[in-house]
């Protein structure tokens, strides 16, 4: 039988609305693919910046050239607030509160532990602390100044401990002074469930304070057992610590070194580390340390008086009736409030830069302060908590999205709306106060629980609640702003989700992606439902809109499935009209106008880093492989009537190097369970492939895992012959 050639093209994008084999003429999934001219090819890769790490995953990112010229970029994490100028990344996080401090440090000799004196510190534990003005810790070697610590315990309201990366060579108590400069509080970037009071019932029971006996360990064993002078109320899995009866200037350990207590620091006598209770008897509890003990050891001497033990119920819950501690997160199904995870928003005022993390107050970032760039400061007269923040063009007001209502008596710390719109006065960012002399004022918008977000578009600024959209445009004196309601049910899904291109603003709703073109549509979308079923609902704050104008895309970065960071992207086209998605680090995305490449910051195992995305001519990710596919869908192999037999296949491609890999896995009905997959590698001088397969239907996987390789796909021909009608 004559063999014919049948040529077979897709139609561009991913398209999986219906089942794969609905879409047999289209290309159906891929990882790390776009389309130009209806051509899928592979995306370019991207490098690091710099070798330098950074805390916390960004946030926002926002990209710009000073007066100077000189390429800029700012962005925000839980824990910090950075600055990048083009070489280095530069730490610039607001300062609160700053206290000069004497005889504040304790050291113990070998221990890299330092504890802190500061009375009212009132910072928990993952804050950070920036240490200036130091004299030396008594006779120790360790040194503080100059450095930004995180605080890794909470002794007391009075004493926190820091870890430094030398070992101390002596043992110090209430030594040494420094100025103490506590950043805003670290946020977290874990959304969680809620913990207080109006979270779910709450009704755990106090800690327990007993009296010990006994203490006995054994050399070479991480048990340690506790005999109390009287019952005890403990349970396994409860948390117990001990508490010094006296100030000590030292630790007190057992056993030869296993550490029970801390040294005092500042007169307060400090409790911990903390021990899990493995097991329990009527006056007796079994802990086990981090390390074996180096001695055997029985202690009973003076222990009534020198030392308690407090003993903390686990907030799992108990036998019949089960309780939640202060800390303790409600159940999904006793409570629907979840925390918010830490968000920025970042706007330029001229050639500096407005910066604020939610629920604080506003700062400002001069980049002509320093030549080494300075720490952003806060602007105190500006509502004491915004969620988030844009300058308008033009008129320049800063415009503050949920906050803190002005009241005569209490212009920074009115009531907080989070439907609140406040802006201060023109081209001055600190009067926030309406008057006569000023254009400050303020709008309480409708249509929804709260303000997510906005973006600045052709002639208005687009404002979002949760389930609306909103213009808000200059008019001038007396009402300085006019807002008009452009939409409704078509919330933003989070505050960087929206992003204005080319005069029109595309977002990420709930369940649709929509444009504001004069009035708002709903854009077709051939992935929708894939999308929103993959997308981790807990995590629709980080989700992050951006331009990649050098392929006229618009790309939205989200957490799949259980992931706390975002893994995946996806991508569409408004001029070429298509949609893809994929894999990747990134958590921002910048377009390539002020580096010459678009800039991101991403998360990797090895840390947090600031990366150029797709410089010209790279197709790695830092040096690595990098791997891409795209797939078809379940397509007729002829009219689907009969099985074809096929002997031959004929690519069309592009391919700069390595080998492109090519699958053609065929079968009978489109539920088969029975495939036939036949593969073969396609290098630049393969002209045709000679293979034997059978089925009504085909479908056709095109991969590359070549290192630092390009490709493009064109069309494919397969030889055919009739094989029956079974």
């Amino acid at each position: 039988m004559t063999t014919k050639l049948a040529k077979f093209d897709f139609k561009q994008g991913f398209n999986r609305e219906t089942t794969q084999y609905a879409e047999g003429q289209s290309w159906y999934d891929g990882n790390r693919v776009r389309f130009r001219a209806r051509r899928p090819e592979n995306m370019r890769g991207y490098e690091t910046r710099t070798s330098t790490t950074f805390d916390g995953s960004g946030r926002d990112l926002i990209l710009w050239s000073d007066s100077r010229n000189k390429a800029r970029a700012i962005f925000g994490t839980p824990d910090k607030l950075y600055e990048h100028d083009g070489d280095q990344i530069h730490d610039i996080t607001p300062i609160t509160t700053a206290v000069t401090l004497t005889n504040c440090f304790g050291t113990s000799s070998g221990s890299t532990r330092v504890c802190c004196s500061d009375a009212a510190h009132d910072r928990a534990v993952g804050d950070y602390v920036y240490f200036t003005s130091t004299a030396a810790i008594g006779s120790s070697n360790v040194s503080l100044s100059g450095n930004v610590y995180p605080i890794t315990s909470i002794a007391s309201g009075a004493v926190f401990t820091i870890s430094v990366s030398a070992n101390a060579d002596s043992t110090e108590s209430d030594a040494g002074n420094a100025t103490f400069n506590y950043y805003i509080p670290t946020g977290s970037s874990v959304a969680a469930a809620g913990t207080g009071y109006a979270a779910a019932a709450f009704n755990a029971a106090d800690p327990t304070s007993v009296s010990l006996s006994k203490i006995v360990t054994s050399v070479g064993v991480v048990t340690v057992r506790i005999s109390c002078a009287s019952a005890h109320n403990g349970a396994k899995d409860d948390t117990i610590i001990f508490i010094p009866g006296s100030i000590a200037a030292q630790y007190v350990t057992v056993g030869g070194n296993l550490i029970l207590t801390q040294p005092s620091v500042g007169g307060v006598a400090a409790g911990g580390p903390e021990f899990t209770i493995v097991s329990v008897s009527s006056t007796k509890i079994l802990i086990n340390s981090e390390t074996a003990a180096s001695a055997t050891t029985t202690v009973t001497a003076a222990l009534t008086s020198t030392m308690t033990a407090r003993i903390y119920p686990q907030v799992a819950g108990s036998i019949g009736t089960p309780y939640r501690a202060w800390d303790e997160p409600a159940s999904a199904s006793a409570s629907g409030l979840v925390i918010q995870i830490a968000q920025w928003s970042l706007d330029n005022w001229g050639e500096d830069v407005i910066a604020n993390r939610r629920g604080s107050n506003i700062f400002y970032f001069d980049t002509d302060a320093s030549t080494t760039p300075i720490r952003a400061v806060s602007i105190a007269t500006s509502p004491i908590s915004v969620n988030s923040i844009i300058v308008s063009p033009n008129d320049r007001h800063l415009i503050a999205l949920g906050a803190n209502e002005y009241a005569a008596d209490a212009t920074v710390s009115g009531t907080f709306n989070p439907m609140l719109v406040r802006w201060s006065d023109q081209d001055n960012r600190t009067n926030w106060v309406p008057s006569v002399t000023t254009t400050a004022g303020e709008v309480v918008l409708t249509d929804g629980t709260k303000i997510i977000g906005a973006v600045r578009a052709k002639n208005a600024i687009n404002v979002w609640t949760d389930n609306s959209l909103w213009t808000m445009e200059f008019v001038g004196p007396p009402f300085t702003f006019r807002f008009q309601q452009a939409g409704t049910n078509c919330g933003l899904i989070g505050p960087h989700a929206g992003i204005d291109y080319n005069g029109v603003t595309y977002w990420m709703g709930y369940d649709n992606f929509y444009r504001n073109t004069g009035q708002v549509e709903t854009i077709p979308c051939t992935v929708r439902r894939y999308i929103f079923n993959d997308i981790n609902a807990s995590y629709y704050d980080k989700v992050f809109a951006g331009i990649n104008s050098e392929f006229k895309e618009i790309i939205w970065l989200y957490c799949s499935g259980d992931s706390t960071e975002c893994d995946k992207y996806v991508i569409f086209s408004p001029e070429e009209d298509y949609w893809v998605y994929g894999e990747t680090i990134f958590t921002t995305f910048g377009d390539k106008e002020v580096f010459g490449n678009s800039i991101t910051t991403g998360v990797t195992a090895s840390g947090n880093n600031i990366y150029n995305n797709e410089p010209v001519s790279v197709f790695t990710g830092s040096g690595e492989t990098l791997v891409s596919y795209i797939e078809s869908g379940d397509f007729d192999v002829a009219d689907g009537n009969a099985v074809m037999f096929m002997n031959r296949v004929i690519p069309d491609y592009d391919l700069s190097g390595g080998k492109i890999k090519m699958k053609i896995i065929t079968k009978e009905y489109p539920e088969s369970t029975s495939t036939v997959t036949k593969e073969f590698d396609i290098f630049n001088n393969t002209e045709k492939v000679n293979f034997r397969s059978r089925g009504r239907q085909a479908k056709v996987r095109v991969s590359c895992a070549s290192n630092n390789a390009s490709w493009r796909w064109g069309s494919i021909r397969l030889g055919l012959q009739g094989d029956g009608g079974r």
